[in-house]
């Protein structure tokens, strides 16, 4: 079924027009009142000064074959736009590779949650290093 092209301009007129109209001003609420995000995921609320306060302090990362012990060696801030937060988070620990995937990770301070985990490579002395990735958008 071919489209005039009056239809295709005028609908892509339509998307830009509604991308550019903030949530709030429509839905008079943020992403977050949506209930798009699990409240109680302690994830949510975590800063990198969170994470800070527990570098060099052991994690355990549930994998398939078990829990492994990993401690969080650094915490990077990364670009962010503006008014939002972006940061990485290094752990180092286990003699298995593990793959990029999501992991439930808990922590005795911190609770436990999900956290989306990218191979790095592995250190000196043979213990897997994990990247996560913390990129929170302005609301």
């Amino acid at each position: 079924m071919s489209e005039s092209r009056r239809t295709f301009v005028k609908a892509g007129l339509l998307t830009a027009v509604f991308a550019t109209v903030p949530l709030r001003s429509v839905l008079g609420k943020g992403f977050k009142d949506l209930a798009l995000f699990d409240e109680d995921d302690p994830l949510a609320n975590y800063t990198k000064s969170t994470f800070v306060s527990y570098l060099n302090s052991v994690f355990q990362i549930q994998t398939g074959s078990g829990n492994v012990a990993v401690t969080l060696t650094s915490v990077d801030d990364r670009p962010a736009p503006t008014g939002g937060e972006c940061f990485s988070l290094l752990f180092v620990g286990g003699s298995e590779p593990r793959s990029q995937n999501t992991y439930v990770v808990s922590h005795p301070a911190l609770g436990t949650f999900n956290l989306f985990l990218v191979p790095a490579g592995s250190d000196e002395n043979g213990a897997q290093k994990s990247v996560a990735t913390i990129n929170r958008l302005p609301v």
